[in-house]
């Protein structure tokens, strides 16, 4: 299938913007299934490695029509000016924050090449938890308060609001009409023809345990993992800044 890819040069080139441990790959999956896009080979995009491609800009200049680049970047408005002028569509996963603390307490315990992991690793479960709410600026560890502020501009850009809970289907606790209309609407943000065999057959092929930084890939597994204690600790952390995302954590408290 490359070949033909890469011989589209009609095809759009899209940016994909997530916060850490937010379900990263399925959005990836989701676009890459399609026979007019592939992943451009480099790794996730950040704003720690993005001086190797010289820059936003540069990013956007080595991007090939049908090419898909995967980033952590926090919103900054000359990224989103960026990607206006060059044409280059974009879109943005977001997931129940309860469920990004949860991922990324586990993954940075699983990783000892994650920075920090020897901050996590000698700690229970709650106490991993709580760092991953409250942050520590002494090891350079936001709050998930923070990580939302820094990603928040995302959502008032032209790129497309995904929702992990829309996208993830039967198989991660969703629904399968919902991610049908929500991988249509991700190709017609996108600019491509999709009938509906096609958006059947990706969703069917949609959830993999393949990426290496998979877990349970499910909605409410969260659940498991909060108690009453953590609950109101990251309803006092957050605030009010989970509602631009859709979660309204205090009306559901």
């Amino acid at each position: 299938m490359l070949p033909r890819r890469i011989a589209n040069p009609g095809a759009s080139r899209v940016l994909c913007v997530s916060l850490p441990k937010a379900g990263t790959h399925l959005l990836e999956r989701a676009i890459c299934l399609h026979p007019k896009l592939y992943r451009k080979i480099m790794p996730t995009v950040s704003s720690a490695n993005i001086a190797r491609w010289g820059g936003f800009e540069g990013l956007l200049g080595r991007l090939r029509p049908g090419q898909v680049v995967v980033s952590h970047l926090h919103f900054r408005a000359e990224y989103a000016d960026a990607l206006a002028r060059r044409g280059v569509r974009s879109l943005f996963l977001v997931r129940d924050p309860r469920a990004v603390v949860v991922s990324q307490s586990h993954y940075v315990v699983q990783r000892s090449d994650h920075r920090l992991h020897e901050a996590f690793v000698g700690l229970s479960e709650p106490e991993r938890l709580r760092l991953a709410i409250v942050g520590d600026p002494r090891i350079d560890m936001p709050s998930i308060a923070d990580r939302l502020a820094s990603f928040c501009g995302w959502l008032d850009s032209d790129a497309l609001t995904v929702r992990f809970e829309d996208l993830v289907g039967p198989a991660g606790g969703g629904d399968a009409t919902t991610q049908e209309e929500t991988v249509s609407a991700i190709y017609r943000h996108l600019g491509l023809r999709a009938d509906d065999a096609l958006v059947r057959s990706v969703c069917a092929r949609l959830f993999s345990t393949n990426s290496p930084t998979f877990r349970t890939g499910s909605i409410d597994g969260w659940r498991r993992a909060f108690d009453p204690t953590l609950e109101a600790l990251f309803a006092e952390t957050v605030g009010d800044g989970a509602v631009p995302y859709g979660y309204d954590l205090l009306k559901e408290g």
